[in-house]
C-alpha cells in the first residue's frame, strides 16, 4: 500500500460515496472531506443516490469553503454525471478519480463512514427513519468538532481545519 502517512498527504478533497444499510432499507451517504483535516465539508443521506442530489452536495460544499486544491473523486457512474460534471465545470474544478482496487486517498473518507455506522448507528434503536436521520446528524457533528484523531496530534477536524485554511 501506498504510504499515506499524515506529513505526505496530497492537500485535497475527497467526493465519494458509502451504502448504509438500516432496517432493510439502503441509503447512501455522500459527502466531500478535506483530506488535510479529515474534516466532513458537506454530506447527504440520499435514498436513492440520484444525480443532482449527489451534484448538490458538492456545489455546497465549493459555495460555503471555496474552490478545493484538487479533489478526488470515487468510481461510482453519478460522478460522471452531467449534473456533477457541470458543477466541476462551473467551479473549474478538474476531478482525478479513484481507481477501484488502488490504495488512495479514499480510505479516509471510507474510514469515516465506517465509524458512523459502528460508532453512531450499530448501538441504537431507532424507531423510525427521522430519528435514524438525527443520529446521523449529531454524530458527524460530533465527529467534526468534538472527536480527536490520533493523526491529527490528537486535533478535532474543525480545529485543524482552522489551524490548515487560516494559518493559525
Amino acid at each position: 500500500m501506498a504510504n499515506l502517512s499524515q506529513a505526505n498527504l496530497p492537500d485535497c478533497w475527497i467526493f465519494d460515496r458509502s451504502v448504509i444499510k438500516w432496517q432493510r432499507k439502503t441509503y447512501v451517504m455522500v459527502g466531500v472531506m478535506d483530506l488535510l483535516s479529515r474534516k466532513l465539508l458537506t454530506w447527504d443521506l440520499l435514498r436513492p443516490l440520484k444525480p443532482t442530489p449527489t451534484a448538490t452536495v458538492l456545489s455546497l460544499a465549493i459555495s460555503t469553503y471555496g474552490k478545493p486544491p484538487a479533489l478526488v473523486v470515487g468510481i461510482d457512474p453519478v460522478f460522471k454525471s452531467p449534473e456533477v460534471q457541470a458543477v466541476y465545470s462551473q467551479a473549474e474544478v478538474w476531478p482525478v478519480d479513484l481507481r477501484q482496487g488502488k490504495a488512495s486517498v479514499s480510505i479516509f473518507i471510507r474510514s469515516l463512514w465506517r465509524n458512523l455506522e459502528w460508532e453512531g448507528l450499530s448501538w441504537r434503536e431507532l424507531v423510525d427513519e427521522a430519528s435514524f436521520r438525527q443520529v446521523v446528524a449529531d454524530w458527524l457533528i460530533h465527529y467534526n468538532s468534538d472527536r480527536p484523531h490520533q493523526a491529527l496530534g490528537y486535533q478535532v477536524p474543525d480545529e485543524r481545519w482552522r489551524s490548515l485554511r487560516y494559518k493559525l
